[in-house]
């Protein structure tokens, strides 16, 4: 009886790594839009969806569940839009949302070192940017869609049964959030918890902050099961 009861556990892992794999990569895709962009209605729409309610107001960044008109929609997507160009865009005195500019010991201006270093790692797996994209490699919307196409790759290869593949992408995620995120980001999102006025940019920086710091232990229990010969 125990050796079914393992043997059937290990048939199952690949089904719980795949869907833990997109769910990660929905996590980042949906992070990334929200640092890309002011939200749009059909964002905010979202947001109240009983899938990514529950999970965000423990966050702090849901937002009024109650039946809303098209005014208050109207003027709840003013003030986050206020809100997103005072903090991100400027003028004067906002948060960079760019790698070069928050890196220790970095460059700390835009299209530094950082910057090349975030573009050659882009091309060298062979991606390459939407074309209505203008903006630089390093901000953080584009290297939260990087995670998300590796995790996106990484759930794919395990539904697949292919642990290479998987374990590839997990090493390509554990290398961009040691040598990249990680380095940076939480940096960043401490200066938009500290300057933020709308609890919604607050419990996203803190939700950012929390989900890439547990990545860290994930992606090593998922390249231990893709990689187990690896495993200490």
């Amino acid at each position: 009886m125990l050796q079914m009861v393992i043997d059937k556990a290990t048939d199952d892992h690949p089904e719980f790594e795949a869907r833990t794999a997109i769910e990660v990569s929905h996590l980042y895709g949906l992070l990334a839009s929200l640092f890309r962009a002011e939200p749009s209605i059909e964002t905010l729409r979202a947001l109240r969806s009983p899938e990514l309610s529950e999970l965000l107001g423990e966050a702090g960044i849901g937002v009024d569940q109650a039946p809303a008109d098209e005014a208050d929609d109207a003027e709840l997507l003013e003030e986050m839009a206020v809100e997103y160009t005072a903090l991100f865009i400027g003028p004067g005195g906002h948060i960079s949302p760019h790698e070069s500019v928050h890196m220790p010991r970095g460059s700390g201006t835009l299209w530094g070192n950082e910057t090349v270093a975030v573009k050659r790692f882009i091309e060298g797996l062979g991606l390459e940017y939407t074309e209505d994209y203008k903006g630089l490699p390093d901000h953080i919307s584009v290297e939260l869609d990087l995670m998300a196409t590796l995790a996106g790759h990484e759930g794919r290869a395990w539904e697949k049964g292919d642990l290479a593949g998987a374990a590839n992408a997990l090493d390509y995620q554990a290398e961009f959030l040691d040598q990249h995120l990680l380095k940076w980001v939480p940096l960043f999102c401490q200066k938009v918890i500290d300057t933020a006025g709308m609890e919604f940019y607050r419990g996203l920086a803190r939700l950012t902050r929390d989900f890439l710091a547990s990545e860290v232990e994930d992606v090593a229990r998922r390249k231990n099961l893709a990689r187990p010969d690896d495993a200490d």
